[in-house]
């Protein structure tokens, strides 16, 4: 019987013992935790390599550690302590935390989104998991990487999928790839909740609605959508997506017989608005293009032998070469301009379609040397919008970027900002010079 109250005894003893020696490096810990908020990060680390000598296998005191590593700026140091913390336990989701952030200090940036992927799995409270997704999701989305964020959304969606925010980015973001579908779906999930919110507040809801149904070519209803978000910043937008937006480009094309141009873009805007007139005035304009003149043009020469007047007749002549061009007539297209301008030699309309019918006929370098003779004179500013989006054709036309960068941003503040901006966005300069407009 002594025996067997000896073996308790000892049993007990080496127990308590374990437990007491287990919990050896708290005091040190607690006190390097005291110093850490303090502020003292050099002081909290002493104790915390107190804390783990004793205890080595501890991951909050070597993840305390590591924050105290990371404020002073120890990235390295940090970076093996959180890995170590890691790899005694994978599913504590502050240590991935911690590691996204001291990478994201490196610029180390693709793994920054591993480790808070890593805090999305092992994290169980479904905001914070939401948050993580966000955060990666908005990173991507600044390094252009849509398709990234797109998945990224789409596993928050998938736990939480009644989370306004969470559908407004998912239909963003399905909108940018083309998946116009699952953006509509997704806004018409939140349509009950948007009915309670102020005008301003659904706007950007009902912007993407509208932007799906626009390219799925439900055109009424992106209508119907877009009149709840006719507000700014919103407005503009839109305003790009209307019937008298398209009109207004075809016909800056149609101005400078970019007659294939003009006709797709006012298709467009009867697709859109099927009785927009000013469309059909433009198509109709645009039928009597490549048509035979000559019974015109010979009316127009007739009464040139007659005509006394030198400024009658310089009209004249402005619209015989007009009409040549019309008819891809460029040979007598530019005999009339030939002769209006010995009546006046810098009359700005003949010059105009003189350095117009080059550009047809692929003499870009002429009718550049044509533009830029004519922009050395004192011309209104409306005139000198035309002579520059027809330089910034040019220089399109001729691989010279800086060239047509030059002449479309001129036209920018012009009847032909319309045009000049679609020319702009397909050279990728409209980004830039909204950035630099912004900071003006």
């Amino acid at each position: 019987m002594k025996r067997i109250y000896l073996f308790i005894f000892i049993l007990y003893f080496f127990t308590f013992a374990n437990q007491v020696f287990a919990q050896d490096g708290l005091p040190y810990y607690v006190d390097g935790e005291n110093l850490r908020r303090a502020g003292q990060y050099e002081k909290a680390i002493a104790e915390f390599n107190k804390a783990i000598q004793r205890e080595p296998t501890n991951y909050r005191y070597i993840y305390s550690k590591a924050v105290s590593e990371f404020q002073t700026r120890k990235i390295d140091a940090a970076l093996n302590s959180v890995n170590n913390v890691i790899r005694l336990k994978d599913d504590f989701v502050a240590a991935h935390l911690l590691a996204a952030k001291i990478y994201q200090s490196k610029g180390e940036y693709d793994r920054a989104v591993y480790y808070y992927d890593q805090a999305f799995k092992y994290e169980t409270d479904v905001d914070k998991k939401v948050g993580y997704k966000f955060t990666v999701m908005r990173k991507l989305i600044n390094d252009g990487d849509y398709k990234g964020a797109y998945e990224r959304i789409k596993e928050a969606k998938e736990i939480a999928p009644q989370n306004k925010d969470v559908l407004f980015f998912y239909a963003k973001l399905s909108n940018i790839l083309g998946f116009y579908e699952e953006a509509k779906k997704s806004i018409l999930e939140l349509e009950n909740h948007l009915k309670s919110l102020k005008p301003e507040d659904n706007a950007k809801y009902y912007y993407e609605l509208g932007y799906a149904y626009y390219k799925l070519e439900e055109y009424e209803k992106s209508r119907e959508a877009w009149l709840k978000a006719d507000v700014p910043p919103y407005r503009e937008k839109i305003s790009k997506f209307s019937a008298k937006y398209f009109c207004s480009v075809a016909l800056a094309y149609y101005k400078f017989y970019e007659n294939e141009l003009s006709k797709q873009y006012v298709d467009q805007a009867v697709k859109i608005q099927k009785d927009f007139p000013m469309a059909h005035v433009l198509l109709a304009q645009l039928s009597k293009r490549n048509s035979n003149h000559a019974n015109t043009i010979a009316h127009y020469e007739a009464a040139l032998k007659n005509e006394k007047d030198v400024l009658r007749k310089l009209g004249i002549y402005d619209k015989i070469a007009d009409l040549y061009l019309e008819s891809n007539n460029f040979e007598g297209c530019l005999k009339a301009i030939s002769e209006a301008l010995k009546i006046r030699a810098d009359d700005p309309q003949a010059l105009l379609t003189k350095a117009n019918v080059l550009y047809k006929m692929e003499n870009y370098k002429e009718a550049v040397d044509v533009i830029q003779t004519v922009l050395k004179q004192r011309i209104d500013e409306a005139t000198r919008a035309d002579f520059m989006f027809l330089m910034g054709l040019c220089g399109k036309k001729m691989g010279d970027k800086r060239m047509a960068k030059e002449g479309f941003v001129a036209a920018m503040k012009s009847s032909l900002r319309d045009a000049s901006e679609v020319e702009l966005k397909e050279m990728k300069e409209l980004a830039e010079l909204e950035k630099q407009e912004g900071n003006d």
